[in-house]
């Protein structure tokens, strides 16, 4: 559930493409086959919030202040055995908030599903100071757009040149 034209912000499009990969993976790792996984975007006041929804094996209460720690898994009780890690929530977290963003969970517990937030400033003219793009290091120029998209659908449209 995106706008047809997708949402503008501005940015790192591989960073935030692996941001939403990395959402999109667990919440496919974390719900059974024939469940249910939403992606939506709006804008909210000056931000671009985006909700990955699942209706998977939830989260217990106890972990989500844990979720975005390197290293955390989790309880093997409470989750599949998946593997991994336990860094691309992590990442996720330091990603999003390079860009000046933020991001929070939701969970109603075990078998309740979940939901990931995103929220990053819609695209001003002006990017947050702390993006670096690798393309303008390795170039000495940005490409002006690039979109994100899910299948045929835009769902971001980031102005990587506007964070040189």
């Amino acid at each position: 559930d995106v706008p047809a034209r997708g949402m503008d912000v501005d940015g790192d499009p591989g960073r935030l493409g692996q941001v939403i990969s990395n959402l999109l993976t667990n919440a496919a790792r974390y719900t059974e086959p024939g469940g249910q996984i939403a992606i939506r975007a709006a804008r909210v006041d000056q931000d671009v919030v985006l909700r990955v929804t699942d209706n998977g094996i939830g989260i217990p209460a106890d972990q989500i202040p844990h979720l975005f720690e390197r290293f955390f898994q989790g309880s093997r009780r409470s989750v599949r055995a998946q593997g991994g890690l336990g860094l691309g929530l992590a990442l996720v977290k330091s990603l999003v908030e390079l860009h000046g963003g933020s991001v929070r969970v939701e969970s109603a517990g075990l078998g309740k599903g979940s939901t990931f937030e995103i929220r990053l400033a819609s695209a001003s003219g002006e990017a947050p100071s702390s993006v670096a793009l690798p393309e303008e290091r390795e170039t000495g120029h940005a490409p002006a757009e690039r979109v994100l998209r899910i299948g045929e659908r835009p769902l971001l449209i980031v102005h990587a040149d506007a964070a040189a």
